[in-house]
């Protein structure tokens, strides 16, 4: 189902004119005249230094071994220039590059192959003044990695574009898969056809090669079973894998407007990608990107503020059609050796939206407008120093956004154990915000219960046990502040993780202590909120042992009471002299 919604998506949006080509940046359109003689280089970059991207020919799969393009490849293959990992390697590129020409010109004849071909045969003796005329610095700067097409001067053209010259390419390719094969059912298409064994490349998914890594392939005798060889055990065509492998790619490339990392993808941690789409155009995947996206860093400051702003403005409301059955597909990939599949999801665009709009409303702490959080700081800001959250349970909070399942409990118990660590002084404000909102969230999908017990901001009339304790440990939290200032460890620094986990050990304890700081601080306000709190306690001693879920109503108590003695202190501060 996933390969052909990504095939069907591939059709939609014009990926697959033709199977036989894709769409590439061009750095450098080499001139040439009718005898083959160098004319100049002419740089396609534009103002922010972004190639032009137009049809090429597809390129070869590759990883170690040498496989050229045809009439378009790297400067490497097209001038044998650039690094070398093993000598002798760039002349071999250059070759191999120069065998298509050759047997593209004995079929065709076609002039501005002929052309390429007397360029190519002239190419040592010429490639001094086409290394000096390089666009981008000298020729000391050549690194092999420019992406190179033939422009024929006589007529202006592009030699791959040529008639004769797509033709016969696309032959080539059509004769590439028939070969040896039979015809059998595409599982992706239903039509009859020679199914593909080597499917291209999926580029920019994590932890995978920079040259790409194939989500499906059989390159080994592992892959035959009931006997059949190479890929009829599953056949799948080469206009069915060109297209859902054109689908990922271009859902995986770097938007330009709006600036984002990924067009429709969302990064999980740094080790995998959510991408997202519709069976037919829909605007509620602009709307997931919207909320949970993240600019493209390599994209202008200015541009990646807007992106920014517009995250941090937005707010997913409003009314939402619940007759939208359009369906709605999100797969999580991460990479290895190969694409590795974490999740894969299918639902309907009007769940989607009715889902986030519960997830943010879940999400909701404080008495502020609630506003969207990226999928990132919100993950990082449960992360233990120097390790991040595992890619599965990240993958298992957006599907839980998605399709408004409960939240892994692990959440719970990651935001709860980073709460015990000493606060973040530099934005510690913001983060246990992030950090209470997802204990939040995380008890009112575990069970309805909390859905009374766990409220947006202060309630005062719950009288559960570890809320009530939670709000006095912000109290007591609060008077030893007012009482010795900005010291190097308060109690929430020492104690919290015990106050939260075992009360009976530490509270005893810290309220003798908050009578010398009451004292001191003079702080009478706090001392009433600090009686009032206590008064609603059970008349039994401390709870020895708090569950995770108590621990997590702990949090949220602690949180609503320091907010609410936050607000009170801005409101009473005298204003400014004017």
């Amino acid at each position: 189902m996933m390969l052909k919604a990504l095939y069907e998506l591939a059709q939609r949006e014009g990926l697959l004119e033709n199977p036989d080509f894709e769409k590439k940046k061009v750095d450098i359109y080499l001139r040439i005249d009718a005898d083959g003689k160098f004319l100049g280089l002419e740089s396609t970059a534009d103002k922010v230094g972004r190639g032009q991207v137009i049809d090429v020919p597809r390129l070869p799969k590759r990883s170690s071994g040498i496989a050229a393009g045809f009439l378009f490849d790297n400067a490497q293959y097209v001038l044998g220039v650039g690094e070398e990992n093993q000598p002798g390697r760039n002349e071999r590129c250059a070759q191999a590059f120069q065998e298509h020409i050759d047997k593209l010109v004995t079929d065709t004849q076609d002039e501005g192959a002929v052309a390429v071909a007397r360029f190519l045969a002239m190419r040592k003796e010429q490639l001094a003044a086409i290394l000096a005329a390089y666009p981008f610095g000298s020729s000391s700067d050549w690194t092999g990695s420019e992406y190179i097409a033939f422009r024929y001067d006589a007529d202006n053209s592009i030699v791959h574009s040529r008639e004769k010259v797509r033709e016969y390419w696309s032959a080539i390719r059509s004769g590439e898969t028939v070969q040896g094969g039979r015809k059998l059912t595409c599982l992706v298409t239903g039509q009859e056809s020679v199914p593909t064994r080597l499917h291209p490349a999926v580029k920019r998914i994590p932890k995978a090669q920079t040259s790409g890594a194939t989500l499906v392939s059989f390159n080994s005798e592992a892959f035959i079973t009931h006997g059949l060889p190479n890929s009829e055990n599953a056949p799948i065509s080469r206009a069915a894998a060109e297209g859902y492998v054109t689908a990922l790619n271009w859902m995986l490339e770097a938007s330009q407007s709006p600036p984002r990392r990924f067009r429709y993808g969302v990064p999980i941690g740094d080790d995998a990608v959510a991408v997202f789409w519709t069976r037919d155009a829909n605007a509620v995947v602009d709307e997931v990107m919207e909320l949970f996206g993240e600019p493209d860093p390599n994209a202008s400051r200015r541009a990646s503020e807007a992106v920014t702003t517009q995250l941090e403005n937005s707010v997913y409301r409003g009314s939402f059609s619940s007759t939208d059955a359009t369906p709605f597909y999100a797969v999580t990939l991460s990479g290895n050796a190969r694409v590795i599949v974490r999740d894969w999801l299918e639902t309907t665009a009007s769940a989607v939206r009715q889902n986030l709009e519960q997830y943010f409303q879940d999400l909701h702490l404080g008495s502020a407008e609630p506003q969207p959080v990226p999928l990132r700081p919100l993950l990082r800001s449960i992360e233990a120093p120097g390790r991040e959250v595992p890619p599965m349970l990240a993958t298992r909070l957006l599907r839980a956004a998605l399709r408004g399942e409960p939240f892994p409990r692990q959440l719970l118990s990651a935001a709860l154990n980073r709460l015990r660590l000493p606060p973040d002084k530099l934005d510690e404000r913001r983060l246990l915000h992030l950090r209470c909102a997802l204990i939040k969230a995380t008890l009112l999908r575990l069970s309805p219960r909390y859905r009374k017990e766990v409220s947006v901001s202060l309630n005062e009339t719950n009288d559960k046990v570890p809320y009530l304790l939670g709000r006095l440990f912000a109290v007591l939290e609060n008077l030893q502040a007012a009482a010795l200032g900005d010291i190097n460890a308060t109690i929430r620094d020492r104690f919290f993780g015990a106050a939260s986990s075992t009360p009976a050990t530490v509270f005893p304890r810290l309220l003798r202590l908050s009578v010398h700081h009451a004292a001191k601080s003079e702080r009478h306000d706090l001392e009433k909120a600090k009686s009032r709190i206590v008064g609603l306690l059970p008349a039994q001693p401390f709870p020895r042992l708090l569950t995770l879920e108590d621990q997590g109503l702990f949090a949220v108590g602690y949180y609503h009471q320091r907010e609410k003695l936050f607000e009170k202190k801005t409101t009473q501060e005298p204003k400014a002299a004017a």
